[in-house]
This record gives structure tokens, C-alpha cells and sequence, in this order.
């Protein structure tokens, strides 16, 4: 089913719950600070219940508990949900990467709804395991990925479909993630912040001693709350981080293919920290009568400073240039006749062309809009209580967090990578191969079917 159709299709709610349209759903929250703050507010609207926190930093549980008295608090999730139980109707995931796996499946395994955040999982073998135990369990889920919900993402689906900007020829998407340390870090030994049980947000990572590190200039920096994205152990680098985001609307224009190769390259990466700069060429096969299509990924900044991103292409020549050097984020979508960057036709004569287009109804709307536009954690929780569909519920983000991750396959392992979707392998690489799942889980976080 192509990710059009999904969004199109009528969702069956596993009906166990037993939930009404006015009903209210009592919800936990793992990963309670910053996103986690976020989400928790989206998700209690229209009346639902905060039931259960859990956070591995006592502060930020201490914080988050004053807003939700009622609310038991935990460290760790697996007591919490093997305690609360049937207490808890559905489970927001808002952890680092490498705890996205571990607390969503075991929700997922009980019958819980689940909601994650971006990206779905940091390893592709956890995305698909995370996938099928869903579609088993027929529970109600969500990848946090705000844009998902957006008007632009199906205007944009419309506008490629009915040929706004003639044949679609390419794809550019770039970022200037990370905004954290990246590249070359020096792990530094440290003595444990008091708040943090440093063994519990390892998680299923296999033990190591806390630690710390400094950049390239001899700045020192902490892991938590923010600056683990860039270790590969705990998150996915600038392209796991932001891809789930600006490669949705593009991954959903493909129509559901999928990319056979992927080249990459970056500055220098190790086993263990991923690189300050990549570029990723991503090669979409030809299907239903469309051509191959590249979609090139740039991320990072250089050491003068410039960030990498590609030249500006010449039907956006009308644009002023501060505006495109001020587009540090976007994606800009390719036709043979015109061009879409972020949500906004170029050149004007054609956007003005297709503004007519959409008032005469020559361009229809043919996607179904979301409930709740930029608030998956909201959607999320009406489509439990309703029976809808979500914007990007399992069977979109686990497929859309593969091909992500595919790419960090490819800078990881310095190789082209020819994916066999199938036997889920890059043919002939098994430099690349050992970084589709994790390499081990400790003690205690074993992955049961």
C-alpha cells in the first residue's frame, strides 16, 4: 500500500479497550523533560489522564510530577508498566534514540497504544521488529514527526500527482543539523550528575562507565539532555535526528518505492561518533510508468563554517538572496517545469498557474487532511478514541525510518550500498550489514518475540 493509500484508509481500532468517543484515556509518559514536555501537553488535551511518569533525571521527573500530582513516577519503565498494568491505556515514547525500541515494544507487547519519537527506532532491524509486533497487537500508533499532520505534506503529494510541476525529475534536502557537538569528540572520564541514573538510561545499551567529552576546540559537554544524538550508541546522527522530518512529504511522493542504492560520503566517522558533514545520494528505482528518481541529502557544516547544501537552482532566480540563504532547512522538489521548495511553487507564473488550477478544480484534493494539523500527539490520542487513522502510524514511519537509517549504512561503512529490501541486507557488504541491528543487548533488555 502506497503511503497515500494509507492515509486514505479506514483504520480498525484493536477493540479491547472498549474506548468511547468521550471517553478519556489515561496515558503514560516515558521521557517526561524537554520533547517529552511537549508531547505529554498534546496528548492530555480534551481530558485525558497523565497516569504514570518515568524518567531516568529525578529533577525532571520532580518538575514534571508538579504539573500532574495524580501522576505515579518511576525511574524505570519496565516496573512502571508491569505495575500500573491495565491502568494504563496508551504510552508516550520520548527518550533518547536508543531507548525508542525497548519502551515502545514492551508497551506494544501489553497492548498498549503507542506513540514514539523521531526516528522511529536507531536501527533498522528495531524498526521492523517494532512494526510487526504493532500490526500483531493491532494497537493505535504514531511517530511524532510533526509534519506529518501538516497541510503542505498532502498539498504537496497533490500538486506531484496531478502534475503541477510536470514530471518529477529529482529531489535535494538539506539541513544544518547538528547543532550539537559532532565529529571529532574525545571521550573524557566524569564523575555522575547526582539527578541521573546514568545505568538506566544505558538501557539496552551493554554497561559502560559515565563519561563526558570535549570537541574539537577542548569544550567540554555532557551527554544528557541533548548532546548524545551525535553517538552512535545512543542516537543516529544529524540525518536520524531531522530526516523522519524533511524526507516525509518526499518519501510519500515517491509513492511507497523504496531506494535500491545509496552512496555516501562525509568528513571523517568512527565506531563511535557520527561525522560533522555527510552527503547522501539516495536512488529510487522507476515505477508505475514515473522515471528514477536521486534524492540527495546534505547535512553538516565544513571546517570554514559553510554549510553544505546545494546551489540554488535557477527556476528559484526570483527569489531574493537573502531568502534562500535564510532556507537553512528544507527540501526542494524538482519537476520538469517548476519546482517545490519547502511548501511554495517556483517559478511565481507557474505557482500562480496552479493557485488557478486548485480554485477551477483541475487540481482536486484527493488526501484526507488530519484532525489535528502539527499535533501528532494529539491525533494520536483522538484516533484511539475515535477509530481514525493516524498521519504516520507504524506502516508509514517504520518503511520512512529504514530508509532513513539507510543512509547512516552507508557513511558507517564507507560503501555503496545495494539494499535488498527483502532479506533486509546491503548485497555484498558486510561492512554495512553489522550496523542494521544493534550488536547486543545487555542483560535484563533482551529483545522476546
Amino acid at each position: 500500500m502506497t503511503p497515500a493509500a494509507i492515509l486514505a484508509a479506514p483504520y480498525i481500532m484493536r477493540g479491547q479497550d472498549g474506548q468511547s468517543p468521550n471517553s478519556k484515556l489515561n496515558i503514560a509518559s516515558i521521557g517526561v523533560g524537554g520533547k517529552g514536555g511537549s508531547d505529554r501537553k498534546l496528548a492530555e488535551k480534551e481530558g485525558n489522564n497523565i497516569v504514570a511518569l518515568c524518567d531516568i533525571d529525578a529533577k525532571r521527573l520532580a518538575g514534571a510530577a508538579k504539573d500532574h500530582p495524580g501522576a505515579k513516577t518511576y525511574t524505570d519503565f519496565r516496573k512502571m508498566l508491569e505495575e500500573m498494568g491495565k491502568g494504563i491505556d496508551a504510552v508516550l515514547v520520548s527518550t533518547p534514540d536508543h531507548t525508542h525500541f525497548s519502551a515502545a515494544m514492551m508497551a506494544v507487547q501489553m497492548g498498549k497504544h503507542v506513540c514514539v519519537q523521531k526516528p522511529l527506532t536507531n536501527t533498522i532491524w528495531e524498526a521492523r521488529e517494532l512494526h510487526k509486533a504493532a500490526k500483531k497487537a493491532g494497537v493505535v500508533t504514531q511517530m511524532g514527526n510533526q509534519g506529518a499532520t501538516g497541510e503542505d505534506r498532502r498539498r504537496i503529494q497533490e500538486w506531484v500527482a496531478q502534475g503541477a510541476i510536470g514530471k518529477l525529475k529529482e529531489i535535494r534536502i538539506w539541513t544544518d543539523r547538528p547543532i550539537w557537538p559532532q565529529g571529532a569528540l574525545k571521550k573524557i572520564a566524569a564523575q555522575k550528575p547526582a539527578d541521573l541514573d546514568w545505568d538506566l538510561w544505558l538501557a539496552q545499551v551493554p554497561p559502560m562507565d559515565y563519561f563526558e567529552y570535549t570537541d574539537r576546540d577542548g569544550k567540554k559537554g555532557e551527554l544528557h539532555p541533548f548532546k548524545w544524538r551525535g553517538w552512535w550508541s545512543f542516537g543516529s546522527g544529524a540525518l536520524g535526528d531531522i530526516g523522519c522530518h524533511s524526507m516525509d512529504a518526499s518519501f510519500r511522493v515517491l509513492g511507497g518505492r523504496f531506494p535500491t542504492k545509496v552512496e555516501g560520503q562525509s568528513s571523517p566517522v568512527t565506531e563511535e561518533i557520527a561525522p560533522a558533514w555527510s552527503t547522501i545520494m539516495y536512488h529510487f528505482p522507476e515505477a508505475d510508468g514515473q522515471p528514477a528518481v536521486t534524492l540527495t541529502w546534505q547535512d553538516g557544516r565544513f571546517l570554514n563554517g559553510q554549510q553544505n547544501r546545494p546551489e540554488r537552482h535557477p527556476a528559484l532566480d526570483e527569489m531574493p538572496e537573502k531568502d534562500w540563504r535564510a532556507a537553512k532547512n528544507s527540501q526542494l522538489i524538482i519537476g520538469s517545469e517548476a519546482v517545490i521548495l519547502g511548501g511554495t511553487i517556483y517559478p511565481k507564473a507557474r505557482r500562480e498557474d496552479v493557485q488557478k488550477a486548485m480554485e477551477s478544480g483541475k487540481i482536486k484534493q484527493t488526501i484526507p487532511r488530519s484532525t489535528h494539523p502539527g499535533e501528532p500527539q494529539q491525533e494520536w490520542a483522538n484516533a484511539i478514541k475515535k477509530g481514525l487513522q493516524t498521519s504516520s502510524n507504524f506502516d508509514h514511519a517504520a518503511p520512512l525510518t529504514e530508509c532513513v537509517l539507510l543512509g547512516n549504512l552507508a557513511i558507517r561503512s564507507g560503501k555503496t550500498i545495494e539494499w535488498d529490501r527483502e532479506k533486509m541486507t546491503a548485497i555484498g557488504a558486510p561492512e554495512a550489514n553489522r550496523f542494521v541491528r544493534r550488536p547486543a543487548y545487555r542483560k535484563g533488555w533482551e529483545f522476546k518475540a
